[in-house]
């Protein structure tokens, strides 16, 4: 019985995988430190969503939303009549595994002296990326407007969630441009 335990193990720890880095998985928005989600953010606190688009689609649909001349720092919104600055951050986190069996495998040619002991090299790791996009914003005095001792912090995530969801749900932006207009 311990002979089998043993065994079992062995095939256990054989064909797994280790992860070595995550990317957080995000299924609508979270709201956190920007520095904790990324160091090289500031440390605000931030409106963070998982991009489904191509790169650079978020600018691109906000300058064309709000006819601005391609900027992506301290974009001018109001939100309830109150003036804000938008900034925007696009970056990615990846989740990289460390896979044992090609190891093995290798290892196992390796002794064997053959030549193609390092055919599976390629497949010691894997990689999936995602890209997030990171909204902070800030009043005219400087203050965090989505730190949760903000008096408006309530009405600021429920115009970033629609502004989520719009950008999501539209594909030709000119669109978004278009009902900004009424």
């Amino acid at each position: 019985m311990l002979r089998l335990f043993v065994y079992l193990c062995i095939v256990v720890v054989s064909t797994s995988c280790i992860p070595l880095s995550f990317a957080p998985n995000i299924k609508t928005d979270k709201v956190k430190l920007a520095k904790r989600f990324k160091r090289d953010l500031p440390r605000q606190y931030a409106f963070i969503f998982e991009d489904p688009k191509e790169a650079d689609e978020f600018f691109t649909f906000i300058n064309t939303k709000y006819k601005l001349p391609g900027i992506d720092q301290r974009i001018p919104l109001w939100i309830d009549k109150k003036p804000l600055h938008l900034n925007i951050y696009e970056r990615k986190r990846t989740t990289r595994t460390l896979n044992l069996v090609p190891i093995f495998v290798d290892a196992a040619l390796a002794a064997k002296k053959d030549d193609s002991y390092n055919f599976f090299s390629s497949f010691y790791t894997t990689r999936k990326e995602k890209w997030f996009i990171i909204l902070t914003l800030s009043d005219l005095s400087g203050k965090d407007a989505l730190a949760p001792t903000h008096p408006h912090q309530a009405a600021n995530l429920a115009f970033l969630r629609a502004l989520q969801k719009e950008y999501v749900n539209t594909a030709n932006y000119m669109e978004a441009y278009f009902r900004n207009m009424d």
